[in-house]
């Protein structure tokens, strides 16, 4: 399960956020999960709950958005929100010229900290 060490990672850069902006406790940490980034949204949550005791975020809430995948298409520039599972031919010229802009990533977005 390696939502363990994407937790211990998010929670060592929260701790630095917070160091740097004289902080003593965070609060809430809301992350925006990418729909093809490989982390389970309920692994990660369980490991947030798991790894946070005893340190600055030891009362912190995770909140999770899920992105789904987001496609340019490199022939027409066109930019939509995918509706397959597959990414292979653009949805509005039907070249194969695809890249993902967004979804196959994990992003810490926001810190409410004291």
């Amino acid at each position: 399960m390696h939502e363990f060490s994407v937790v211990s990672s998010l929670l060592d850069n929260c701790e630095k956020i917070a160091i740097s902006n004289n902080a003593t406790k965070i609060l809430s940490v809301y992350v925006q999960i990418g729909e093809r980034s490989g982390v389970n949204p309920k692994l990660l949550k369980s490991a947030f709950e798991e790894f946070k005791i005893g340190g600055i975020c030891c009362n912190a809430k995770l909140f999770i958005e899920y992105q789904k995948v987001v496609l340019e298409c490199k022939k027409c520039g066109s930019v939509y929100e995918s509706k397959e599972i597959e990414y292979v031919k653009c949805d509005i010229c039907k070249e194969e010229s695809l890249s993902i802009v967004a979804g196959n990533e994990m992003l810490l977005m926001r810190l409410e900290m004291e």
